[in-house]
């Protein structure tokens, strides 16, 4: 949810421009961090339970990837890039270099939510069913 729905549309609203729409870019993106974040301690939680190893997989350690890397991308658009008190929102290199990381953490996301899936099933209508919309949407939201 974090990534997929938060994030992606997060990414999509940023590209309509404009005062609001970056505003509220940042609001959905901070509530995919927050989303993720918290999936992020369910899941540990979980394994603490049931007494199960942590970060075993390549999707475990994929997401702790994607979310130190949502985090990193979050703290200069949310103290640097902000519209209204950025310290230096109007800097374009910065403002590239978070555009291009955010994307490539998103991609990465997506990625790794597929890579869970995967652990969960091995039916190809599921995982087809999930992973073709992220790949037709990538063109609109990552690119």
């Amino acid at each position: 949810m974090g990534f997929v729905g938060f994030m992606g549309s997060a990414a999509h609203r940023k590209k309509l421009g404009g005062y609001s729409n970056t505003k509220m870019h940042g609001i959905i993106a901070s509530l995919g961090v927050m989303f993720s974040i918290g999936g992020l301690y369910i899941i540990y939680s979980n394994k603490e339970m049931n007494g199960k190893a942590h970060l075993t997989s390549n999707h475990s350690l994929a997401g702790i990837v994607t979310v130190t890397g949502c985090i990193m991308a979050m703290i200069p658009g949310a103290f640097v890039l902000h519209p209204d008190f950025g310290i230096d929102r109007s800097n374009k290199n910065i403002r590239f270099a978070h555009k291009w990381f955010s994307r490539s953490v998103i991609a990465l996301g997506w990625i790794t939510c597929f890579m869970g899936l995967q652990q969960l099933t091995n039916d190809t209508v599921t995982l087809a069913m999930y992973g073709l919309p992220l790949l037709l949407l990538a063109p609109f939201t990552l690119v």
